[in-house]
């Protein structure tokens, strides 16, 4: 499964290693999410968190911030090499 997956990104980026690393910001993107919102839970209730779960705290959007320039870094890295 894993040599489909080299073999089908090969074309598009010839480093995997920038996959993974893409792969994995937006992992502990998604943990972090996932802490967060369990700690609330855990403080407040699951009926307060629905109420508030369209409301981001600014940590959040700055670490959204953080790795959309990554991305963006990484973005134009691989087009300055082809």
């Amino acid at each position: 499964m894993i040599e489909f997956w080299r073999a089908w990104l090969r074309p598009v980026v010839s480093n995997q290693w920038v996959v993974v690393s893409l792969l994995g910001g937006l992992a502990i993107l998604v943990l972090s999410f996932l802490v967060r919102s369990g700690l609330y839970i855990r403080r407040f209730g699951v009926v307060t968190w629905l109420k508030s779960a369209w409301r981001m705290d600014p940590e959040t959007w700055r670490l959204i911030g953080v790795l959309m320039l990554f991305a963006m870094a990484a973005a134009m890295v691989f087009t300055q090499v082809l």
